[in-house]
């Protein structure tokens, strides 16, 4: 068998597997170790709502099912459920040398039924088989000492139904940084508001200036004039839009991996220095929202923009 397919781009996950290296972001498929699936006929049409009743499907099966994510999809007229843990699969992973940055789709052993006409040597101890349709880790010592298994190469297999494992934090996000993250959008918006009201209070500060120096002095009535008064303070609206545009970048460039360690503001610029294990991606994004880097170390990367 070949774990890597399509450009050393897929890796097939069981818990014997040996040790890899890699330097680039690739998909990986689950072996049944590491999800629950259940098959169900339902009169249901639409995915999320399958979805949305998949923690009551599995509460019989799981303990602690909070700690469990649920990907769903539809085969004939079947709704294909599984139940798998973030958390435990990366670690493991991690163990083997894949780093969680790197996995972009989660994919499903049950998606290779269709392949398995023979069973999927892994081990010297286990294979993988479809059993009424079912993708499942069978003990060697039941298949025969004579038994012949098939050989699968990745590269010709098309998987249609996988789980992105992105920046998108969905329900993949551990708890406690869904809540930094939920802290920090809400000290960010919380610098918008401001910033907004500093900014209407100077425009209606201008105008109020306008409207008195109009009342003493009637030679500024004219289009010209104020014009030109005006644009004394149209500056401060476009800083503070500046401001508030720059920090939305940055909070663009956060996520699990690219957490924020530093964030300062002044009248001059805004910078912020965030550690990551994925240099290279902050430096490719902030480039695409054209802000100045700074290379710091090997884990954290200084962004800023000038007012």
């Amino acid at each position: 068998m070949s774990l890597m397919g399509k450009s050393n781009k897929i890796l097939l996950v069981y818990k014997d597997m040996p040790n890899i290296k890699i330097k680039r972001h690739i998909d990986i498929i689950l072996s049944p170790q590491f999800y629950t699936f259940l098959r169900e006929e339902l009169g249901i049409k639409f995915a999320y709502q399958a979805k949305q009743i998949a923690t009551s499907i599995f509460d019989d099966y799981l303990e602690d099912i909070e700690n469990y994510q649920f990907f769903v999809y539809k085969s004939d007229n079947y709704w294909y459920f599984f139940a798998y843990n973030i958390d435990e699969i990366t670690s493991f992973l991690a163990e083997r040398g894949v780093k969680k940055y790197q996995i972009n789709k989660i994919f499903f052993a049950q998606e290779l039924d269709r392949y398995l006409d023979s069973a999927l040597d892994l081990d010297d101890n286990i294979c993988l088989n479809s059993i009424d349709n079912i993708v499942t880790v069978v003990p060697k010592k039941l298949m025969g000492d004579e038994y012949e298994y098939k050989n699968l190469n990745l590269k010709k297999i098309s998987l249609k139904h996988g789980a992105s494992i992105s920046s998108s934090f969905g329900s993949i996000v551990p708890f406690k940084y869904a809540l930094i993250l939920t802290t920090l959008l809400f000290i960010l918006g919380g610098v918008f508001v401001a910033e907004g009201d500093r900014a209407k209070k100077s425009i209606r500060d201008s105008e109020d200036k306008l409207d008195l120096l109009l009342q003493r002095d009637t030679k500024l009535s004219s289009r010209r004039i104020r014009e030109s008064i005006l644009a004394q303070y149209e500056p401060i609206d476009k800083i503070e839009r500046l401001k508030r545009d720059t920090l939305v970048d940055i909070s663009k460039l956060l996520s699990t991996h690219n957490r924020l360690k530093e964030l300062k503001l002044d009248d001059k610029k805004i910078s912020a220095t965030i550690k990551t294990d994925n240099i290279n991606y902050i430096l490719k994004k902030a480039l695409e929202r054209k802000l100045k880097t700074r290379k710091l170390n090997a884990k954290e990367i200084r962004v800023e923009r000038s007012l």
